[in-house]
């Protein structure tokens, strides 16, 4: 027994500097930039402390969103639904890159979607997005997405103060990093009920998508929990259900038919279930797309991958 638990122990740390490294080597791919939780927030440190980020959180985006600037370019995420309609709707709680407007950096915004400080009827200030329209009359016109608001006529007395470049899809703020269990339903403006996500296989109440929480190493379970997980390559894995689940239930339909029902289905994966005596934490491998499925009681599904696994990430996880 006490060889057996140093032999662990080894075994744990080895894992834990395997997760780190691997983590590292991909890291060269994203930049850091400021993170703020709304616009009004944003507007006030680039006011008040905009040479000082020490206190400021950040958070990484690829190379995939062009070369950003952590001195003119941050995430805010957007509230309220003034701008949830069209062909590009912004949700609320929506995570958005936004471009800082200066004297230098102005140039034209006709077209474009931008943040706005105003002050409302009572004096407090107001943060706003909404996209310019040039008018005839040389004047500008700041229209909303969703039709219920109507729009507004630009004034001198208005702080435009960023302009968006993107919204961020949330896969691109998580994708490949590590999270532990309890964490994980923040990352989806959810929380955290251990009942509920200390499943393999866990659907929300009230929610659209799914997680699967998947332990690739099964040792120590017992053998009816010994599901067959593993990844076929880099863009494809092998899911193995509970041995409850079969394509006439609920949890079967749904992972059958996520693509119709518009239910998005997000994969963590773990090596192993320990390091040391804690829990092992789980790294974030995207969302899937239901390819097929055999058998029943339980069922073993094939999906694809949204993002491939690197190279690096595929090694340790086949290794």
């Amino acid at each position: 027994n006490y060889r057996f638990l140093q032999y662990e122990f080894r075994l744990a740390n080895k894992v834990s500097a395997t997760i780190n490294n691997v983590h590292q080597l991909d890291e060269h791919n994203y930049q850091d930039i400021p993170y703020f939780a709304d616009l009004r927030i944003a507007c006030g440190h680039f006011k008040t402390s905009q040479h000082d980020d020490t206190n400021i959180e950040h958070l990484s985006l690829p190379s995939s969103y062009g070369r950003l600037d952590p001195g003119r370019h941050f995430i805010a995420r957007a509230l309220g639904s003034s701008m949830d309609g069209g062909r590009s709707p912004i949700k609320n709680g929506d995570y958005l890159l936004l471009e800082r407007i200066t004297p230098v950096s102005a140039g034209s915004n006709d077209g474009k979607t931008v943040a706005i400080e105003r002050e409302d009827l009572t004096g407090d200030g107001q943060y706003l997005l909404r996209t310019v329209k040039k008018l005839e009359n040389g004047n500008y016109q700041l229209i909303a997405n969703n039709l219920d608001y109507s729009p507004m006529t630009a004034t001198s007395e208005m702080n435009t103060f960023a302009r968006l470049k993107n919204i961020v899809d949330r896969v691109d703020l998580h994708l490949h990093k590590i999270f532990m269990r309890e964490d994980i339903p923040q990352l989806f403006d959810l929380e955290f009920n251990p009942a509920l996500w200390q499943t393999g296989h866990v659907r929300p109440k009230n929610h659209p998508d799914q997680y699967l929480l998947v332990t690739l190493n099964k040792q120590g379970q017992a053998k009816d929990h010994q599901y067959h997980d593993y990844f076929i390559d880099k863009e494809k894995f092998h899911w193995q259900s509970q041995n409850s689940t079969s394509p006439n239930v609920s949890k079967g339909k749904a992972i059958i038919n996520h693509k119709s029902t518009e239910s998005q289905v997000h994969l963590f994966v773990r090596k192993n279930r320990l390091e040391g005596k804690k829990a092992a934490p789980f790294i974030y491998c995207g969302r899937l797309s239901y390819l097929s499925h055999k058998g029943e009681k339980p069922m073993n599904v094939k999906w694809l991958l949204e993002r491939s696994l690197t190279q690096n990430l595929f090694d340790y996880f086949s290794g």
